[in-house]
């Protein structure tokens, strides 16, 4: 995909969105994916072609191509790329909802929605991303939703179905996490079902009570609702709390 494809990619997605297209789209060799990032006031997204060539000649298909670049404009449309430093799983599972529901929108299939993160994503997650399963799923209810509103489907009026036990919100973080009986920790905002990336597991005895990981991230949970992280220095940071649900 060079330059040229790309920015016409980006204009098609944005048309989709009812916005004009004001990012500046180009290679860039020296990362290993794709990124959005602002700077001088500028939206910026970059990709590496031959990522992006390998993800194509892997899935048989240039949509792959335009899921990725669906997904870091949906960084810039959702502000994520005002505050690039900080985790947050729910931030890039919006963004595989907005990436599936787009490329609905453009007249894509569901398989081929989601083909750059069969071959892409990550069985196990990494440090910013959650696992390859959930990001799935996201793509899966974005689509779905697209399809709804295209065929005027009314929608069904939005009832949680897992029985939560906890609430979990992390500092700096706009996402709403929850625990639900089965232990798993989800993410859900009012237009999918809840998607599963990490898990809560007990801890004998002592304080810490709780233990919240998904990949390779882990926290600790005291007994007074507090999350802390440790640092790369040794340092327990404190980075959110977790409480009953329904508090």
């Amino acid at each position: 995909m060079n330059e040229r494809a790309a920015k016409e990619a980006v204009y098609r997605i944005v048309r989709h969105s009812g916005l004009q297209p004001d990012f500046i789209v180009r290679e860039n060799r020296g990362i290993p994916t794709a990124v959005a990032f602002v700077r001088d006031r500028q939206r910026i997204i970059e990709y590496d072609p031959k990522f992006m060539a390998k993800v194509m000649d892997s899935t048989c298909t240039n949509w792959s191509a335009i899921s990725i670049l669906a997904h870091e404009i949906a960084h810039h449309l959702l502000g994520h790329t005002l505050d690039p430093d900080r985790v947050r799983p729910g931030d890039e599972l919006a963004c595989d909802h907005y990436s599936g529901f787009i490329l609905r929108a453009m007249g894509a299939s569901l398989a081929t929605a989601m083909a750059a993160m069969e071959v892409a994503g990550d069985p196990h997650g990494t440090q910013h991303h959650p696992p390859q399963h959930a990001r799935l799923d996201a793509i899966r209810q974005g689509w779905t939703q697209a399809l709804e509103i295209s065929e005027r489907k009314e929608p069904e009026p939005f009832v949680v179905q897992d029985a939560f036990r906890f609430t979990v919100r992390f500092t700096g973080d706009p996402n709403t996490y929850y625990v639900n009986a089965n232990d798993e920790l989800v993410w859900f905002n009012t237009f999918a079902e809840p998607i599963e990336f990490g898990i809560l597991e007990r801890l004998e005895g002592g304080d810490p009570k709780f233990r919240l990981s998904w990949s390779d991230q882990i926290f600790h949970v005291d007994g007074r609702e507090a999350i802390w992280k440790r640092t790369t220095a040794g340092m327990q940071m404190l980075v959110g709390r977790m409480e009953p649900y329904g508090r």
